[in-house]
């Protein structure tokens, strides 16, 4: 057998997708976050000399009327790019800044007749400091009061002795995020080189401080506390702290009664108050450090029959090409390495500001099909949310599925319902009944649950058995998913006497 080798050159036509650099940054552009733009931004300020970012007044954003049909029209004053502008043929959403760069003579000619309706993208002024501050968002929740601060503040006011003060201090400081104290006594008195005795007094001065029940070292103190504080504690509420916790949070009123000799009314009553206290009476004040804002991308609001959906340009910025760089092309010497440098700087900041309209308009496009589709769920509310993907939207409104996951990719919605991220009003497709989402299944358990009677309520099983009776069919399991996701105790827990 002979096996025969040889090289030889072969050439053949084949079509494959090639991104350019402005592209790729153009499809990043489409995905990020207003906070993330805001990033991207800042560190292009920094790499190109000519771009400055202004925040336009509220009043000058672009609004899409949304109807009855798939087609979206402009606001006549809009100075957003039309599609078929910025669309390449090959990659909808990205444009591809080399298309249509201008050359030295082009910018010169618009530094000579640029006039004032270009103002909001070029700007005729330099950058303003009050405009930065705008951009400064506080996103660590710093500006309320902690836990520490707050009972510091307490002690502060109080008359004790300085001692018990300057012990009282210390253990405010050795709090955990709940309130608790879990550092004991003894350990603080060694650390503090002072009588335990001193460091008793100091932890009761704490206890007495807003919120109740802080400064305990267990859960029954810090009900004890709490109920001392409106009157309510007696011996037999501290047996049941003391002995009946587990019971009480299984419901097990029986065993509680047959322990205490209380009637299984009693026993439901003393239960229901001891439910109501705060076991973690510190974490309204540690929360708050990790408050992050929300500033919504778009906003919905109704104008009679119809939704008006609209680009919130305290989330998205304009960019701007700083005034005096425009004057310095004007005034240099055509060829030069000032002007040659300074216009691929502005082919840059030009591309820049283009991307963010597209973005914008890509934005408004998918979410007025998101309005126009689920127009029910802006008129009533969660139950009405219909089934909706991705891919239905983009055929809708003639991009690629991947443009639409990239344009409500961590962005949001805000309307007279509250504030959802764009991904929230896709449910899927729709199951075997053919209109049943997720949230309009919680809505009927919570129905049922709100209207079923506490004396024999229904289980998981019976609560599928209805929803079937509708129509709809659910199984037990998925039931107990929505029910937990709810925040719905099991039957067991609902009982009542």
């Amino acid at each position: 057998m002979e096996l025969n080798f040889r090289n030889e050159l072969k050439t053949e036509q084949t079509q494959k997708l090639a991104l350019s650099q402005e592209m790729v940054q153009s499809l990043n552009i489409l995905k990020f976050s207003g906070e993330e733009l805001l990033d991207y931004l800042s560190d292009a300020m920094d790499e190109n000399p000519v771009i400055d970012v202004e925040l336009p007044a509220m009043e000058e954003r672009q609004i899409v009327e949304v109807t009855d049909d798939s087609e979206f029209s402009l606001d006549e004053n809009s100075d957003f790019i039309p599609e078929e502008d910025l669309f390449g043929s090959v990659y909808d959403g990205v444009y591809d800044a080399r298309e249509d760069d201008w050359e030295p003579h082009d910018w010169y000619e618009y530094s000579e007749t640029v006039s004032n309706e270009y103002d909001s993208y070029y700007g005729r002024f330099t950058y303003d400091s009050e405009y930065r501050d705008l951009y400064d968002y506080d996103l660590s929740g710093n500006g309320d009061i902690s836990l520490s601060d707050h009972l510091a503040y307490q002690l502060e006011m109080t008359d004790a002795p300085f001692m018990t003060k300057a012990v009282a201090d210390y253990i405010i400081l050795s709090l955990d995020e709940n309130g608790y104290m879990k550092v004991p006594l003894k350990e603080v008195a060694e650390e503090l080189n002072v009588e335990e005795s001193l460091v008793e007094d100091a932890l009761q001065l704490v206890t007495t401080f807003d919120p109740v029940g802080v400064g305990a070292r267990t859960l029954g103190e810090c009900m004890i506390l709490q109920l001392q504080s409106i009157g309510r504690m007696d011996d037999m509420y501290r047996t049941i702290i003391e002995n009946h916790l587990e019971n009480i949070a299984f419901n097990r009123l029986g065993a509680i009664a047959k322990d205490t000799g209380l009637s299984l009314l009693e026993v439901q009553d003393r239960a229901d108050t001891i439910r109501s206290l705060e076991p973690k009476p510190g974490r309204a004040y540690s929360v708050r450090q990790d408050i992050r804002y929300i500033i919504p991308d778009v906003k919905v609001e109704k104008d009679q029959d119809e939704y008006n959906v609209s680009i919130n340009r305290v989330a998205s910025p304009k960019v701007i090409i700083r005034s005096e760089y425009r004057d310095m092309l004007r005034d240099s010497e055509n060829g030069s390495a000032v002007a040659d440098f300074l216009t691929s700087r502005f082919n840059t900041a030009k591309w820049l500001i283009r991307s963010i309209d597209q973005r914008n308009e890509t934005i408004l496009k998918v979410t007025g099909e998101i309005v126009r589709r689920q127009k029910a769920f802006f008129d009533e509310g969660k139950q009405a949310l219909r089934p909706l993907t991705m891919r239905e939207v983009a055929e809708s409104v003639g991009v690629h599925e991947s443009t639409v996951s990239r344009a409500v990719n961590g962005k949001y919605l805000q309307c007279q319902q509250g504030v959802y991220e764009l991904r929230y009003f896709f449910t899927g497709a729709a199951d075997a009944a053919g209109d049943a989402t997720s949230e309009y299944l919680k809505q009927i358990i919570a129905n049922l649950v709100q209207a079923e009677d506490q004396r024999l309520p229904m289980s998981d099983r019976s609560i599928a058995e209805a929803i079937l009776i509708m129509g709809i069919k659910i199984s037990r399991r998925t039931v107990a998913k929505y029910r937990e996701e709810m925040g719905i105790p099991s039957s067991t827990l609902r009982k009542r006497i």
